[in-house]
């Protein structure tokens, strides 16, 4: 399984100062188990292309596989045994270079969804894992914000993530009770072709590095708005299982 998305990103801070934006993007999906078909004239597996997928930018950051880091997720998490199909949704490297605010991680048993693990990365080269159990009889997970990503927002409050809406993740931050953030993405399939392919690098040819752009931009815009800074925490808190 392989699928190309057409995307837009959203993103409003509503406390203290209200900042909100809107981009559009493009992001894959695809089973870990059969890397290989990711392979074509200009998408490569762990070589430089146009775009291109490298195991160590995920998992245990060493090239080992993927599957083992997720069964070992799984397993700590409580769920034992692991040997269903991983679908992984992240942006691609792209001219070599990537960087992912958030991978997902949808793990199925026999075609059912029984977790998601959420992939989170920093500016600081640091990463969080969030693991959320699936529970068909709740649409919204909530769970303890435990990672250092924005130094506009305290390590505090919790998450509300919401998957209920096809291609679409929607995560809501509240701190004492008040919404503090509403972002996501959403996205659109489109054909996985060498011609998609060239026309979504012909139209972001640069998309990692304005990603990194925007990211800085906005922490400009919210500097000089003189909202408060939190300095990074010098240790990182340990993964966190929403059960």
């Amino acid at each position: 399984m392989k699928a190309l998305f057409k995307s837009k990103i959203y993103h409003e801070r509503i406390l203290p100062k209200i900042n909100k934006f809107n981009y559009s993007g493009f992001y894959i999906k695809f089973s870990i188990e059969n890397l290989h078909e990711l392979q074509s004239k200009f998408f490569s597996l762990n070589n430089f292309n146009l775009f291109s997928f490298y195991e160590k930018d995920h998992g245990y950051r060493d090239g080992s596989s993927l599957l083992l880091w997720v069964t070992d997720k799984l397993s700590e998490a409580g769920i034992k045994n692991f040997s269903g199909k991983v679908v992984l949704q992240a942006f691609p490297r792209v001219l070599g270079y990537a960087f992912n605010p958030v991978c997902f991680w949808y793990c199925y048993s026999e075609d059912m969804l029984i977790a998601i693990i959420c992939e989170v990365n920093n500016t600081f080269g640091e990463t969080h894992n969030y693991v959320i159990k699936n529970r068909p009889d709740e649409k919204l997970t909530i769970l303890p914000k435990e990672f250092h990503v924005s130094p506009f927002y305290d390590v505090k409050g919790e998450y509300k993530f919401d998957f209920t809406k096809k291609n679409s993740v929607n995560i809501s931050y509240y701190f004492d009770g008040k919404l503090q953030l509403n972002t996501g993405i959403k996205g659109d399939e489109v054909v996985w072709s060498d011609k998609n392919l060239l026309k979504i690098f012909f139209k972001y040819p640069f998309y990692t590095i304005i990603v990194i752009t925007l990211i800085h931009f906005q922490a400009i815009k919210l500097f000089f708005k003189r909202v408060k800074y939190f300095s990074k925490p010098t240790k990182l808190c340990k993964d966190t299982t929403y059960d």
